[in-house]
């Protein structure tokens, strides 16, 4: 069964967003360059406080980006020069090493400003916490260990149970039976057991990981981003 285009727009209204990737900051560099001046070193500061104080299982992205001027294999270089320049500093500022994760470059394939000059705000990089459920064929795919347990984990389980019970109950009153219905029903078992176990049950990583691709698994046959 096919959802229609009027249900789908109103269950997507009725999901959360939280569970996309979460922006911790952005540095900007001058042209041309991989060195953190004054106004940059500030914010990095921010950051590293900011995944000090906010524990979270999930770890960080830094990714390197330039302007439009140069060869593409050129700017590929910088953006990852500039990546590793924030991740390095990261750690020098205080940053748990562990929450410092994927250091990549982007180059110049993601301007912020359309433009073939200079620009400063496309001469970033940017802080991210890790989207876990960008792709999941299995639920062991999910990088998740007896160290992620806690609060956040927790918190972050009960927004996947809470959306996976909304959208199962609203496609069962419309008589769903499709992909995207099974795969709401699924959500709703994994995540609903990963909750219940406590933090001291060998399960609960386990659980844990079958609810994050559980809940990628709906979310792909939903068509929802």
């Amino acid at each position: 069964m096919r959802i229609p285009a009027f249900l789908l727009v109103a269950l997507l209204s009725l999901l959360p967003l939280q569970l996309h990737a979460q922006t911790v900051g952005t540095i900007n560099f001058d042209f041309d360059s991989a060195t953190l001046d004054a106004e940059a070193l500030a914010k990095v500061a921010t950051i590293a406080e900011q995944l000090k104080t906010n524990p979270s299982y999930k770890p960080t992205v830094v990714v390197g980006h330039t302007d439009a001027v140069g060869s593409y294999g050129y700017n590929q270089s910088l953006g990852l020069r500039r990546a590793q320049a924030v991740a390095n500093a990261l750690v020098a500022a205080g940053a748990p090493v562990a929450r410092v994760g994927t250091v990549e470059s982007r180059g110049k394939n993601e301007l912020l400003v359309a433009v073939s000059g200079p620009e400063r705000r496309n001469r970033r990089v940017t802080v991210t916490l890790e989207d876990m459920l960008a792709a999941c064929r299995s639920w062991r795919d999910i990088g998740l260990d007896a160290s992620a347990v806690g609060e956040a984990l927790q918190n972050d389980l009960n927004t996947r149970l809470g959306e996976a019970v909304s959208f199962y109950q609203q496609l069962a009153s419309s008589g769903g039976n499709g992909p995207a219905f099974q795969m709401a029903g699924a959500a709703r078992e994994d995540c609903g057991n990963a909750v219940g176990f406590d933090g001291g049950s060998v399960r609960k990583v386990e659980y844990a990981q079958r609810c994050m691709c559980s809940s990628a698994r709906m979310r792909v046959a939903a068509g929802i981003n």
